[in-house]
């Protein structure tokens, strides 16, 4: 799906989706910096601390390699670095691209998260084989691509 033409069904899925974590407890969102939802989802995550002066938000960013955004359109890398001022701490696993970055960078929000807010339509992709091994590891899996199931 372009996220673009979500339109509000799909920003008003991802924001409860984010409020219903920080009403379950949660304050430390991890973020993949990916293009697409990881940074639409940022982009929330930011909305709802500048929002809410009663409780306290990180946004930990997690990029595969140094300069991931530098071949993206100005549009996305705008964007991005936006999310890279806001967040509170920002993770860099790998000095320049190496081969399995993405993997390493999806397999580290995993493991350090009991929760995944994920838009999957269930084709193989990347972010399916995150979803895959989220479910290996016992996470609770909020899958926003069903949009019916949310409303």
């Amino acid at each position: 799906m372009d996220f673009s033409m979500a339109g509000y069904a799909f920003q008003g899925l991802l924001q409860k989706a984010i409020r219903n974590a920080i009403s379950d407890g949660y304050r430390i969102f991890y973020n993949g910096l990916a293009q697409g939802f990881d940074i639409i989802a940022a982009e929330t995550i930011i909305k709802e601390k500048h929002a809410r002066d009663d409780c306290e938000l990180i946004l930990v960013s997690v990029a595969p390699f140094k300069g991931q955004d530098l071949k993206w359109a100005k549009h996305w890398r705008s964007r991005h670095d936006e999310v890279l001022k806001a967040s509170d701490e920002i993770i860099t696993l790998n000095e320049k691209y190496i081969k399995g970055c993405y993997h390493e960078r999806n397999r580290y929000l995993v493991e350090n998260t009991s929760r995944l807010i994920c838009f999957c339509s269930g084709k193989t992709s990347g972010t399916k084989h995150t979803v895959t091994f989220a479910e290996e590891r016992g996470l609770d899996i909020v899958n926003i691509w069903d949009l019916d199931k949310y409303s």
